[in-house]
């Protein structure tokens, strides 16, 4: 079960068959800095905070005071004073946090999402006895969170190519962190006629209701790929590593919204509400058992098998989008996008959906097709900005469809080559770039841990 696995690797995952079908830092791109204020907005994260609207409530003002003083916006409070105040009472006290204490704060708004499902009780006293390793792991710039330590571990690795990366490596590891102690409490495990069932109340079954029984262990799926899309939602605007199962999430949200995406991720019975979306969807158990190992393969094929009966994730976003939301996918650009970048560009996994015909005339099938594209994601741009990886992710931010990935570009005020993500809005059905939110991750390294 993902709440009581002890070690989650996070690894810098270059593209890979399963993981990203693409190259590198490819491809004729038009872009950098937006020309026109009107069809674009720039942002990083050191510099969107803003100073906060006076308030006669003094638990609110001691709230804005303490936001402002770590670098977070009012919008991050998301009204929750008292809770904020708590989290920050519990962060100065931990002296475990070592140098990566001010970075703590980046997590609250991830925390606040997490209400519904969290015993804060328990998860203060979790967030006291954090600490953290700088080492102990060979994989450059790699993070790990062991859960039976409470501790995070990071690479001591301190290759400049890849130093832009910490940030986004720390802040994964701590969505495992959130997740892993939203409670204290027992996961279910099986679903029964409808109903959540942990392993001691399946004393006195018949055979015939055992065989109904549909088991719903946590998945690596969710944990991983939930742990890069939040680090993307929340921080990086983008994300480098588990490329199928964090856009799987993303679609997930396009179809069900915010705040069941918050209840797969973040509730102590993810398998089961995993299970109850598949099913409702009308998915036979044996069909939710291949889908799931199907989606674990693609998130870690090195500690899962390839699946006897594979479900192209493809395939599993279209049943879910038909059941929630109709049979209108096959116009909505927004969810056609999600389904291409699953493919990367060039890639043939597509091949093996049931939907190949249709998903051939809509995927990036040659770098010429993609380079069209890029073009005119980027056309408002003055400079070439060098995508790690491509083709930028799709990213659902404050209830809007963005496009992220980790770049280089030439500041046009300094030119200086800056290292980070650039997340853009974009408008399919004009083609138009509507907003462009840019993050140094190079300043937020020397920020917080230079």
């Amino acid at each position: 079960m993902k709440k009581t696995i002890a070690i989650i690797l996070i690894l810098f995952i270059l593209c890979s068959a399963v993981g990203c079908a693409g190259r590198q830092n490819g491809g004729p791109l038009n872009s950098d800095s937006p020309q026109s204020a009107e069809t674009s907005e720039t942002a990083s994260e050191s510099d969107t905070v803003t100073s906060p609207e006076p308030t006669d409530n003094p638990v609110a003002a001691e709230a804005l005071r303490i936001a402002e003083e770590h670098g977070l916006s009012e919008h991050d409070l998301h009204g929750e004073y008292d809770l904020f105040i708590r989290f920050a009472e519990n962060v100065e006290g931990n002296s475990d946090l070592g140098r990566y204490k001010e970075f703590m704060y980046r997590i609250f708004p991830v925390v606040e999402a997490a209400s519904d499902y969290m015993d804060y009780d328990y998860f203060w006293g979790r967030l006291s006895d954090l600490s953290f390793t700088d080492g102990g792991i060979e994989s450059v710039f790699a993070g790990m969170y062991t859960n039976v330590e409470n501790r995070v571990y990071i690479s001591s690795e301190s290759d400049p190519a890849f130093s832009y990366h910490v940030p986004e490596t720390v802040f994964h590891a701590l969505m495992h962190f959130v997740d892993f102690n939203v409670d204290n409490n027992t996961p279910a495990m099986y679903l029964y006629n409808g109903k959540r069932l942990q392993p001691y109340e399946l004393d006195g079954m018949s055979p015939e209701e055992m065989d109904e029984l549909v088991l719903c262990l946590d998945s690596e799926f969710i944990a991983e790929g939930g742990a890069e899309y939040f680090t993307a939602k929340y921080f990086s605007g983008a994300t480098r590593a588990y490329f199928i199962p964090s856009q799987f999430m993303a679609g997930f949200e396009y179809i069900y919204g915010e705040e069941k995406l918050n209840e797969l991720f973040f509730s102590r019975d993810s398998g089961v509400v995993m299970a109850e979306v598949f099913l409702d969807a009308g998915y036979t158990k044996e069909k939710f058992y291949a889908a799931t190992e199907t989606l674990n393969y693609l998130t870690n094929p090195d500690n899962h098998e390839a699946p006897s009966d594979y479900v192209a994730p493809e395939d599993i976003l279209i049943d879910l989008y038909e059941h929630k939301l109709g049979d209108g996918w096959q116009t909505d650009e927004g969810f056609l996008y999600i389904l291409k970048a699953m493919n990367g560009v060039t890639g043939t996994d597509f091949e093996r959906s049931e939907r190949t015909d249709f998903l051939r005339g809509i995927e990036f099938n040659s770098w010429e097709q993609y380079d069209a594209f890029a073009e005119k994601l980027y056309r408002d741009f003055t400079e070439k900005p060098k995508l790690d990886f491509l083709p930028p992710v799709p990213v659902i931010r404050d209830g809007r469809l963005m496009l992220g990935a980790f770049a280089q570009w030439t500041d046009a005020d300094t030119q200086k080559t800056v290292r980070g993500t650039l997340t853009v809005s974009y408008d399919f059905s004009t083609e138009k770039l509507i907003s462009c939110e840019k993050t140094d991750m190079d300043e937020i390294v020397n920020m917080y841990f230079g």
